[in-house]
């Protein structure tokens, strides 16, 4: 009997996208293929149908239900409950009862190891954490082992929240980390912080895309290098609030990409975003849009500095505004009215 698909059910999709290219479902598959887990598939533009069509057809392995990390915690203070008891009821504690409080979280780190090992195997940024599959097999302790050589003392975090600092400090060793910028070499991205202070702010260079498609060809006509400039922004409340994204190099138009850079993509809106989604994934999902939409390249700025002038923070923030107004906050059924809209 099939498993039966929940928001928080673990996929692992093939990276090599096995639809007919040029179709539609070509196109939704380049978007969501990034998704580790159902609820993030949908959020990237697949459908139910999609992911049981992926699934039957063997483009898609299942790895079971993510467990709510809400819960995990209540889990872990009701065995050392247990454990305390325990001990103060018998004079000869058992060992087994005093590891099991340890013995939680290791279980639900290493059935994340086998997704995100599996992932690997088949492409290694589905790994979410820029990982290897070696590396993932240590992921109980990822600072420990993926960041140990990232030094971050130059961080300040003033006034940022708990859930912010440890969440943007994990990421962050990952993302510059040797097994991270490997990842992002494989699949085309590369991170560069621009902010020492909070970590808040990125520079992503996406590269590798795709030579048959209308936006490397643009490219190519103009002379220009195979490759697009983002800026990402993570708002305070990250990884509740979802990142700020915009086009920095070169000018482009048409499809996703509004006229001052911002881009019209519903994981950048307050109902499409999914906190567990991480930086990588959301860069590959990027790509996806710019790659297979219809995105054409519109002048080429300033190319030396690979700046466009008038491609400025507030103008896409602005651009952002409409599209969030019009897809009231990210509802997916809004989707497809402003694919060509000029801010």
């Amino acid at each position: 009997m099939a498993q039966k698909l929940e928001d928080r059910t673990m996929l692992t999709f093939e990276q090599v996208n096995p639809k007919r290219k040029g179709s539609k479902v070509h196109e939704r598959y380049e978007r969501y293929k990034a998704a580790k887990t159902f609820s993030e598939a949908l959020h990237l533009g697949a459908t139910r149908a999609d992911v049981t069509s992926d699934i039957k057809a063997g483009f898609c392995a299942v790895a079971g239900n993510e467990e709510p990390p809400a819960k995990r915690p209540r889990v872990e203070a009701r065995q050392k409950e247990d454990s305390s008891n325990s001990n103060s009821l018998s004079p000869k504690p058992t060992p087994a009862k005093v590891d099991a409080p340890a013995a939680t979280p290791a279980v639900a780190a290493a059935a994340a190891s086998v997704a995100t090992a599996a992932s690997s195997a088949a492409a290694p940024t589905t790994i979410p954490t820029g990982t290897s599959a070696a590396s993932s097999s240590s992921s109980s302790k990822p600072a420990a082992t993926l960041g140990r050589d990232v030094d971050l003392s130059f961080v300040d975090f003033q006034g940022k929240d708990l859930r912010y600092m440890r969440r943007v400090t994990g990421e962050a060793k990952k993302l510059l980390c040797e097994a991270g910028i490997e990842d992002g070499k494989r699949e085309g991205y590369s991170f560069k912080l621009l902010d020492r202070k909070n970590l808040s702010k990125w520079a992503v260079r996406i590269t590798d895309l795709n030579p048959d498609g209308k936006l490397a060809k643009g490219l190519a006509k103009m002379k220009l290098e195979n490759s697009i400039d983002l800026e990402m922004t993570l708002p305070d409340n990250y990884p509740l609030g979802h990142p700020f994204v915009r086009v920095t190099y070169p000018q482009l138009r048409g499809g996703y990409v509004f006229e001052r850079g911002g881009i019209c993509f519903e994981p950048l809106t307050a109902k499409g975003w999914s906190p567990s989604m991480q930086l990588p994934n959301l860069a590959i999902a990027i790509k996806g849009i710019l790659d297979y939409g219809d995105v054409a390249v519109a002048g080429e700025g300033n190319r030396a500095a690979r700046i466009v002038p008038h491609y400025t923070e507030e103008g896409a923030r602005k651009d952002a505004k409409v599209i969030s107004d019009a897809h009231q906050g990210g509802d997916s059924r809004t989707y497809g009215s402003l694919r060509h809209y000029r801010s």
